[in-house]
C-alpha cells in the first residue's frame, strides 16, 4: 500500500488563457489527482505575475499553487500531464511533508538545549504555556526572581556577624561600637 505525502504543485500557465480556461484546466486537474488517489488540500490562485525571464515569447504567467496529498506514482502521472499540456508553461512539484518532519525535528533539538543550558544554569525549567494572551516575556519574568529573592536574606546575616567579633573580647555590642570610636579620638 503506497504512503500518502505531502507536495506543493506550482505551475503557470499562459497569459492567453481566459479566466474560463484556467479555471477548467485546474478543475481538469483535481479530478486527476482524485482519479489517481489524492487529494487537494488547498488552491491558491497568485493570478498574472511578471517571469523572471521569457519562457516561449512570454513575458509573464498566471501562477496557480496547489497543495495536494497523494502517493508518489500520482506525482509522476500528474507531472506527465502538466508537461502535454501547451498552456502549461512551467510546473513544479516539491515534497513538503519532508521539510514539515525537519522542521519539527529542529524545534525539538532548540527546546532540548534550552532545557540542558537552563538545567546546567541551576535554573528551573522552562513551563510551556498554551494560553496564547501571555506574551513569552510574561512567562518568564517570575523566573528571575527566584534567584534575586535568595542573595538577600545571606547578605543580612553577614553584616549581623561582623559586629560580633569585638564581643568576643567581653566587652558588649554597644560599647564595642564605642570603643574604636573613643580609640580613634585618642591616637
Amino acid at each position: 500500500m503506497p504512503s500518502e505525502r505531502q507536495y506543493e504543485l506550482v505551475y503557470i500557465v499562459a497569459p492567453t488563457a481566459t479566466d474560463a480556461e484556467v479555471e477548467s484546466l485546474q478543475q481538469e486537474f483535481d479530478e486527476l489527482i482524485e482519479k489517481l488517489g489524492g487529494g487537494v488540500e488547498e488552491t491558491d490562485v497568485w493570478g498574472r505575475r511578471k517571469l523572471a525571464y521569457e519562457i516561449g515569447h512570454f513575458n509573464e504567467g498566471i501562477y496557480i499553487v496547489q497543495l495536494i496529498n497523494g502517493p508518489a506514482e500520482m506525482v509522476s502521472e500528474l507531472g506527465r500531464r502538466l508537461r502535454v499540456r501547451d498552456q502549461v508553461l512551467r510546473y513544479m512539484t516539491v515534497r513538503v511533508d519532508e521539510d514539515l518532519r525537519k522542521s519539527r525535528r529542529a524545534t525539538e533539538r532548540r527546546k532540548a538545549t534550552v532545557a540542558r543550558r537552563r538545567e546546567a544554569r541551576g535554573l528551573p525549567p522552562v513551563v510551556e504555556v498554551k494560553d496564547e494572551s501571555k506574551s513569552a516575556a510574561e512567562t518568564e519574568a517570575p523566573v528571575p526572581e527566584v534567584p534575586a529573592a535568595e542573595p538577600e536574606p545571606a547578605a543580612a546575616p553577614a553584616t549581623e556577624a561582623a559586629p560580633a567579633k569585638p564581643s568576643d573580647d567581653g566587652v558588649g555590642s554597644e560599647e564595642s561600637e564605642k570603643a574604636p570610636e573613643v580609640s580613634n579620638e585618642e591616637e
